[in-house]
């Protein structure tokens, strides 16, 4: 049986990170995934010919702000890696014709919120400058196991002014909603207020304050950038570094146990019976169902944990329609031809109450969505003269039990007919904000929450952050509250990924948190 150093099960993008870190370090490394090749929802795929896209995941602000990237940077685009930035990261049309931008920089910033409502720039500044001082150490949490002890200091001092709760303390627990509160222009309420939905946060939810800081904040620093070429050429790029400094990588393989012998992680066993021993660690891109419900025998795994693997809860799914164009896109306001990934609203009491139905299990009636268009930045993913553009809803039900319209039939499933008909919907929206677009489409693809739970174990039923992000599977109780971070009971054995903190989002940074871990132990 072949021995390696560490051994990866799963080869997602935080996976790969981690790999990369410890294979330029000299360890023999081995990465397995049961898909025909790595990056999990790092992918891009051909959605016509000559036309590439990408099916799940697409921009990469997360990733360009974080720590894997200072570090990894220069490796990368030695593989043949470059991002490219879009002008504006992001912005919203509604659907009175009203439209609006996120110019990074502040001054331009100050000059839209003035544009849309007089003495609203001192509300959106207050927005993005409301971590102050502690800007460093919130962003630092990112890419912390908030169980370690460094990591409680930082929360230590982030909670506590000196005299009591710290206003970002209440950001934790308070809504995107009481966020934007002081903003009077519905587009700029909705602008802001909108984003935390990217992470499971509907905008009444406890916590999206938290997230309607973060997110301005990063598209300021970070802008809403995109690999050339495709997200895919990412995890090529991770598997690049991987290969080149001696590490396998085996797709179309998976893994059914994860060997403990005296209490220790010591290898694999796959599907057609072989296997692998690790000497110093398995690492498992996974979540806690899989891991401690079928990864791990049961008998190595104490009751209290595997009740509350048991129990993990996963949110709504995502809908996502993939469109190749004949044309550039029409858009009104031509500022949007320069932007990253833009709203297309109502308000921002449509968008919740697009979520209610939606948690309701209920096909929204009016959905919210953003839309991209990443050959307006990259020219080299489409014929000259086409267009690529994502249309993305981050709220369906993954079982439909009916329609908030009462227009289509549902049986529970995304059956052909309410598959085409929901995306027929969407389109109309997109329509309204985009007029003449649906004349110069000639191919589509469409994502539902079937197409992520068959694609990737890790969304459960379809959804595409890993699991519910509220506050009881969040930061420090992330995955669990009986197992929480990335080290395990069981010594040797890791865990990364969107179940575990960070969260959803392709920011690599639970696998620098592992990898240092590793190289540090």
């Amino acid at each position: 049986m072949q021995t390696f150093d560490h051994i990866f099960v799963g080869g997602g993008h935080n996976a790969l990170v981690a790999a990369a870190y410890l294979s330029r370090a000299g360890y023999e490394v081995l990465v397995i995934d049961r898909n025909d090749r790595v990056g999990g929802f790092v992918r891009s795929a051909e959605l016509a010919p000559g036309v590439t896209y990408d099916p799940f995941s697409s921009a990469v602000p997360l990733f360009v702000s974080g720590p894997a990237w200072r570090d990894l940077g220069q490796d990368l685009q030695k593989q043949g890696l470059e991002i490219l930035q879009p002008e504006f990261p992001t912005g919203v049309s509604m659907e009175d014709g009203t439209t609006a931008v996120f110019p990074r920089d502040p001054v331009a910033l100050a000059e839209e919120a003035e544009r849309l409502h007089p003495g609203d720039s001192s509300a959106v500044a207050e927005i993005v400058s409301a971590l102050g001082p502690a800007t460093g150490d919130a962003f630092g949490l990112m890419s912390q196991d908030l169980t370690a002890d460094a990591a409680r200091a930082t929360l230590a001092r982030l909670v506590s002014d000196g005299k009591g709760w710290s206003e970002i303390a209440e950001t934790a627990v308070d809504s995107a909603r009481s966020a934007v509160s002081e903003v009077e222009s519905p587009a700029m309420r909705s602008l802001l207020g909108s984003w935390p939905a990217h992470v499971s946060h509907g905008p009444d939810d406890a916590g999206g304050a938290f997230w309607t800081t973060i997110f301005p904040l990063g598209f300021t620093a970070a802008g809403n950038p995109i690999p050339q070429g495709g997200i895919g050429k990412l995890a090529e790029a991770l598997g690049g570094i991987i290969t080149d400094n001696g590490g396998v990588v085996q797709t179309g393989a998976t893994v059914t146990r994860i060997r403990v012998a005296d209490g220790r992680a010591v290898g694999v066993q796959l599907s057609d019976g072989s296997g692998y021993r690790a000497r110093n660690s398995v690492v498992a891109s996974v979540n806690p169902d899989q891991l401690y419900e079928w990864l791990l025998a049961e008998a190595d795994v104490p009751e209290r944990i595997l009740a509350q693997a048991r129990r993990y809860r996963y949110g709504t799914g995502l809908f996502q329609l993939h469109l190749a164009t004949s044309a550039p896109i029409p858009w009104t306001d031509k500022r949007f031809e320069r932007i990253g990934q833009p709203f297309l609203t109502d308000s921002l009491d449509g968008l919740s109450l697009h979520v209610a139905q939606a948690r309701a299990g209920l096909l929204p009636a009016w959905p919210t969505m953003t839309v991209d268009c990443p050959t307006a930045h990259d020219p080299t993913r489409a014929p000259a003269g086409t267009s690529v553009l994502r249309v993305q809803v981050t709220d369906v039900p993954t079982r439909p039990r009916g329609d908030a319209a009462g227009l289509i039939t549902t049986d529970g499933t995304w059956n052909t007919d309410v598959v085409n008909r929901f995306a027929d919907r969407v389109l109309e929206v997109v329509e309204r904000h985009v007029p003449g677009l649906t004349s110069t489409i000639v191919n589509r693809a469409i994502v539902t929450p079937v197409t992520l739970a068959a694609f990737n174990p890790n969304s459960g039923p379809g959804d595409p952050y890993g699991g519910a992000q509220d506050l009881a599977q969040s930061f420090a109780l992330r995955p669990i509250a009986a197992a929480p971070g990335h080290r395990t009971f069981i010594p040797n054995l890791y865990v990364l990924g969107a179940g575990t903190w960070p969260g959803a989002g392709v920011s690599g940074n639970s696998g620098y948190i592992v990898a240092q871990y590793l190289l540090d132990p």
